[in-house]
């Protein structure tokens, strides 16, 4: 009897050191090769929250285009002799209803210009002929006639004290500053038909020739 109850004894005991090592084992045993105990799932949101679209509008708003103003380019003389007609015998009556020589003249630019002090002419040698009446303007861009015709004291229009030769001359126009005389612009001719227009073709800037007779408009091309 005391020798079973010896070999339950020790029986017992050996249950109890297998179980408490089993235990141990579980809680102090290494970690297996390869096994992370990180969590595997990345809460990190892998979406690059940056936005792709450059909010920087691609469209260059600077305004590209030339607001200068053609005008203000005018190289030369703001006002130029345009058309003349040196024998005018029924083509256009100045306001006393005589046909009488004219010269018409073009303001190039997009202001107005006053020709107080300038002068008209026939002859190099005398530039200050005709000299136009205070406060004579001509408009931007505009046009002005003036008769030659020898009838300065005629109230309406402007009326020069010389006449063109319809056998060819020349005709001046004329400033005068500090240092002398200064010819704006001249247009050398020769012989001229009745009732044929002589001007300049485009308008303003090209070289004089035969035109139709537009005075006071935009020459045009005979």
């Amino acid at each position: 009897m005391l020798k079973f109850q010896i070999c339950l004894v020790v029986i017992l005991m050996s249950c109890i050191t297998f179980v408490s090592c089993e235990r141990a084992q579980q809680m102090a045993g290494p970690m297996m090769p390869g096994e992370d105990t990180t969590d595997a799932t990345d809460t990190t949101d892998a979406t690059d929250t940056t936005d792709a679209t450059d909010t920087t509008d691609a469209t260059d708003t600077t305004d590209t285009t030339d607001t200068t103003d053609a005008t203000d380019m005018v190289t030369g003389p703001s006002v130029v002799i345009n058309e003349l007609m040196a024998d005018n015998d029924n083509t256009i009556a100045d306001p006393q209803g005589d046909y009488d020589d004219w010269l018409e003249l073009y303001n190039r630019t997009d202001s107005a210009v006053l020709l107080t002090g300038m002068y008209l002419s026939d002859k190099e040698d005398e530039p200050t002929k005709w000299v136009f009446p205070e406060n004579t303007e001509i408009p931007a861009n505009g046009y002005l006639i003036v008769w030659l015709d020898e009838d300065i004291d005629d109230p309406e229009g402007l009326h020069a004290d010389f006449k063109l030769s319809k056998g060819g001359e020349v005709a001046l126009f004329v400033d005068t500053d500090a240092n002398g005389n200064q010819v704006l612009d001249s247009v050398t001719f020769g012989e001229q038909e009745t009732d044929v227009a002589y001007g300049r073709l485009p308008d303003g800037t090209g070289d004089f020739q035969i035109v139709q007779a537009t005075p006071g408009a935009q020459n045009m091309a005979n």
